[in-house]
């Protein structure tokens, strides 16, 4: 069902189902899954993979040129999953450079609200919802879950953990960790309620509470982390703190505890 006001490239495929409502422009080898639906005044362009039963718009931006001065035409890519919404205003980015292997990537059954960017090369995993405003940069990896609050905005190269969530209007220039809290400019304990929605289960949960109070009482990363690998008993939602951390190129978030102690210092 497409609007006779809409503008279809005879490239595109539609499954047979797909609805397009008036003044939408679809150009390039944009591919719409079944069941979708690209509500009015959206502009997609390909190469764009949409999965099925998406609902995009109205007035979204998907799959349009990369905002990078090295990108010098091409056909880059977009990759959407299944069942993901994204509301008005929201833009996605193709990739900077050509082939699928550099593909922007934004999973399934994601949430991204009004006003959402992605930008070029970044990998947004499954179940990760973005409210109002949220900004990535460019090559920002978000796992699996992850909630980022209104206004907030990532540096490019960061990476944001599993089931983390991250306050509205933040500024993240480092590692967010998996399952971490963060506001007031550091990590300021664990995503309580997002492991509590997971299948997790209780023991993992409070597993991860122990690991963030560790974090949180000692000065050091690097200590706390020594102090996690070496337990006996590594519950696998730990591990993946640990091998998280320990991989960082950007480095990691503070603990709020005693980054804002160190402002308070400072200022006296």
């Amino acid at each position: 069902m497409i609007h006779p006001t809409a503008v279809v490239d005879p490239r595109a495929e539609l499954a047979g189902d797909v609805i397009v409502e008036e003044f939408c422009s679809i150009q390039g080898r944009v591919t719409l899954g079944a069941g979708t639906i690209v509500h009015a005044h959206s502009v997609l362009r390909g190469v764009t993979d949409i999965g099925a039963r998406c609902r995009i718009g109205p007035g979204a931006f998907v799959g349009t040129d990369p905002q990078h001065r090295g990108y010098g035409g091409g056909e880059t890519r977009l990759i959407i999953g299944e069942d993901t919404i994204i509301r008005e205003g929201a833009s996605l980015h193709r990739s900077a450079q050509v082939g699928e292997e550099h593909a922007t990537i934004v999973g399934a059954r994601c949430f991204l609200m009004a006003g959402a960017h992605v930008a070029h090369d970044c990998n947004v995993a499954d179940n990760v919802t973005m409210a109002n405003n949220v900004l990535l940069a460019g090559h920002v990896d978000v796992g699996a879950g992850a909630f980022l609050g209104g206004g907030c905005v990532v540096h490019q190269f960061c990476r944001i953990g599993r089931l983390a969530i991250v306050g509205g209007g933040e500024i993240i220039t480092k590692d967010v960790p998996p399952f971490a809290a963060v506001r007031w400019g550091g990590l300021k304990g664990y995503n309580a309620v997002g492991c509590r929605r997971s299948e997790m289960g209780a023991k993992a949960s409070a597993a991860v509470r122990a690991a963030f109070h560790i974090i949180h009482a000692r000065r050091s990363l690097r200590v706390a982390m020594d102090e996690l690998a070496a337990a006996q008993e590594l519950a696998a939602e730990v591990r993946e703190i640990v091998e998280f951390v320990s991989s960082s190129r950007r480095g990691v978030l503070p603990s709020a505890r005693y980054l804002n102690g160190s402002r308070a210092s400072a200022e006296n």
